[in-house]
Formats: structure tokens, sequence, C-alpha cells
């Protein structure tokens, strides 16, 4: 019996992105696979974040198309794109938690957006879940300025997930992070990934993170991919960029 072929949630083709006389991203092409952890790798100024920031349509491109879950989101409006983006989940680089809220907040948030009369027994009730998941159900009444660094991205990775989304966007997940807790995230990443079937696209320029939690990388250098493939791959090319990035 003949493989499936994967299916794509994610599609971008021929996607450029200029800001100001900067090219950013220049003629990419690429496909995120239902149930897969695809990890863009690149050093900075590669077009990473750009990119995490044009799927979820925060900007728009500047030639190309971008499709998710088969829409077109460059032809939605602000409204139709509610819903698509009520299946994503997107964890920002420094954790983007609102100061003013406790950590039960902070990750109810899009409870109360999605219906803003629920209970406060169901509220609790999933926020707990979801906290137990990460590991930080004790952190419930805490305020982020008593969180380390560590332990924002794990709440930041909780208010991504509680409305059970399909596909998460990590920007720089482990950035900041000592080896320890950055294997704490990464472990935690692959958990959703193989428990809860979520499809991530993990940004990165830390090669050992990528390694631990990719089941597909691509590489960028100046707005273009440089590669795509696996990790054994990626150690194999003859590529001087990517052979000086290994190293």
């Amino acid at each position: 019996m003949q493989n499936e072929k994967p299916q794509d949630v994610i599609r971008v083709n021929d996607l450029s992105f200029t800001y100001g006389n900067e090219m950013v991203l220049d003629d990419l092409t690429l496909t995120v696979n239902k149930g897969e952890t695809l990890v863009i790798l690149g050093g900075s100024g590669a077009g990473k974040s750009t990119l995490l920031r044009l799927i979820i349509a925060l900007i728009r491109p500047t030639r190309g198309s971008i499709s998710v879950f088969n829409k077109d989101i460059a032809m939605l409006s602000e409204r139709q794109l509610r819903p698509l983006r009520g299946r994503m989940g997107f964890v920002f680089q420094g954790g983007a938690l609102f100061d003013s809220l406790s950590v039960a907040e902070n990750v109810g948030y899009a409870l109360r957006i999605a219906n803003p009369k629920i209970s406060t027994t169901e509220f609790r009730k999933k926020v707990e879940e979801t906290l137990d998941y990460v590991e930080m159900r004790d952190f419930y009444s805490v305020f982020p300025a008593d969180l380390s660094g560590g332990q924002r991205k794990r709440i930041a990775i909780a208010r991504a997930t509680i409305t059970r989304p399909e596909i998460i966007l990590y920007d720089e997940p482990t950035s900041g992070l000592d080896p320890i807790v950055s294997k704490r995230i990464n472990h935690l990443i692959n958990r959703l990934r193989i428990e809860l079937k979520i499809t991530s696209m993990v940004v990165t320029h830390i090669l050992q993170d990528a390694f631990e939690v990719a089941t597909r990388m691509v590489m960028l250098k100046d707005g273009r991919m440089v590669f795509e493939g696996q990790s054994d791959d990626l150690l194999l090319s003859r590529d001087p960029y990517i052979q000086q990035f290994v190293r």
C-alpha cells in the first residue's frame, strides 16, 4: 500500500515581504504538514519571525500567497480572520504576558474572548487543567513579575493551548533560557505534538533546540531558503553557510 501524501495545513507560495527598501523575505515557498513540527532555522535577520507574523496576518505579504487551512489569508478581512486565528496559537518570543493580570487571567484570556459568559467554575476548571499540563498549577494566582523566564514561557504556552488549537507558532521559545529550562520547554513542545496532535512551527537560531523538536527543518539566510529536509541531512550539507552555522 502506498504511503498517503501528507496533508498540508499551511502553504506558502512565492512569498516576498519588503520593509522599506529592505527585502526581508524573497520568493519563499514551503509547506507545513499536519501533525509535524517544522523548525525554521537561521541567524538574526534571516526573516524567521517575519514569516510567523505573516502567517497569522499581523502583516501582509508584498507578493505571493499564504494559505492556512486552505484559505488564502491575504484575501480575508480582520473579521474573517478571527475564526481562523481561533484555530491557531502563538507563543511570542518574550512570552508577551499581561503584567497587570494574574497567571490565571493570562492563561484564560482567550476563553473570556470566546465565551464572555463562561462561569467562574468552568473558567477555573479549564485554566487549572491547562496549568497542570504545563506543570504550573500552583501558580494560578501569581503575577508575571514573580515568574522566572522559563515559567513565563510555560505560561505563554498554556495560554496558547487552552482553546486546543490545531496549530501553534513559536517565536524563539527557548531564547534567553539556560539549557536545563530549554530542555523542559522542548519536551513540552514534543508532548503537545505527540499527545494532542498539535502541528507546530518553531522559529529558532539555536541548533540544539532545533534538533530536539524538529520533525523537519528549513533554514533561511537573508530571506531565502537555503535548506529543507531532515536534521541528519543538515549535518551532511556541504553548503559553506550551513557548515559555518552548524559548527
